[in-house]
């Protein structure tokens, strides 16, 4: 396959689970897989074993005879992977390289000694959570990626690389990406926080284990699904969205009165999630006002545990 700046042949510097990912996918396209660098032997045999390339302990040898270098290594790593790129020999080939790192630690900022090295640079980080190499592969299909550019040159070809792999690349700005960031820890580890938070709740209220991940988790995802479909504000539901303050009143005594302090994701995510839906006109400002007020004070609305009804 061609991409649009024409046919490149790459290497990818850490072969752990992405790195191994983004190079099955590579492979799947028909682009051109030269090289790998992995710093530990397993990982080394692993990427030689998975993609059929040397595999190299030196990420500067991922980077000979290759047109873009893919700089896959974890975030604590990736100052000096940069360094030792930026410091390779200047007898290496190409001199110049096309290196584009898949972190959204630092974003650009990152890679500043390869741009004072003359090396041309990009970022391009999928929005998937990669498991395993094989399984990886294929979540990165559909997946968004975020894409920053030193130049419009690069950036165009970190958007035919995107779409090449079958991701779908959006632009983000250079003092964007810690936001970004924190934006993917919590959606890929938001739900399974209040999923667990779900089940410690289920277990308290004498619910088997099995069943409380089975049907909280099919609660959830369905509404993953349908916050995905039509947007995560009109797929609120419940009590908020009905105005029941004393249900919610109710459930803030009960979780209140629980071992296993649920109350400190519980409280904050139904007060947000009034606050959203008042903001977006699906609840007035009455409803708004009694839902805090049962937050805050609940007794208004239910007496405590061994209180007289």
């Amino acid at each position: 396959m061609e991409l649009e700046l024409g046919p490149l042949r790459f290497g990818i510097v850490g072969a752990g689970r992405l790195g191994l990912a983004l190079g099955l996918a590579l492979q799947q396209r028909d682009l051109e897989l030269v090289h790998v660098s992995s710093a530990t032997v397993d990982g080394r045999a692993r990427a030689a074993r998975v993609l059929g390339v040397p595999a190299h302990e030196d990420p500067v040898a991922a980077t000979q005879l290759v047109d873009c270098v893919l700089v896959c290594v974890p975030d604590d790593e990736l100052a000096h992977v940069v360094q030792v790129l930026a410091t390779r020999p200047s007898d290496s080939s190409p001199m110049q390289l096309r290196v584009i790192s898949t972190s959204a630690h630092g974003g650009l900022a990152a890679l500043a000694p390869l741009a004072a090295a003359g090396h041309d640079l990009g970022v391009l980080h999928p929005v998937a959570s990669v498991s395993d190499h094989d399984a990886g592969a294929a979540a990165l299909t559909g997946a968004g990626a975020a894409v920053g550019a030193g130049s419009d040159a690069v950036r165009t070809m970190v958007h035919a690389l995107a779409h090449a792999l079958e991701l779908r690349p959006f632009d983000l700005a250079d003092d964007a990406w810690a936001l970004h960031a924190a934006a993917c820890t919590l959606a890929a580890n938001g739900p399974a926080v209040l999923l667990a938070a779900a089940e410690e709740l289920a277990a308290e209220a004498h619910v088997h284990p099995d069943v409380a991940r089975a049907a909280y988790g099919r609660l959830a995802a369905s509404s993953v699904d349908r916050a995905g479909r039509v947007g995560p504000i009109a797929s609120l539901a419940g009590p908020v969205l009905r105005g029941d303050a004393a249900a919610v009143a109710e459930q803030v005594v009960a979780v209140r009165a629980s071992t296993n302090q649920a109350d400190a994701l519980y409280i904050p995510i139904v007060a947000t999630a009034a606050n959203q839906a008042f903001t977006a006109g699906r609840i007035d400002m009455d409803v708004h006002r009694a839902l805090l007020e049962a937050i805050l004070d609940p007794t208004q609305f239910v007496d405590p545990p061994g209180g007289v009804a």
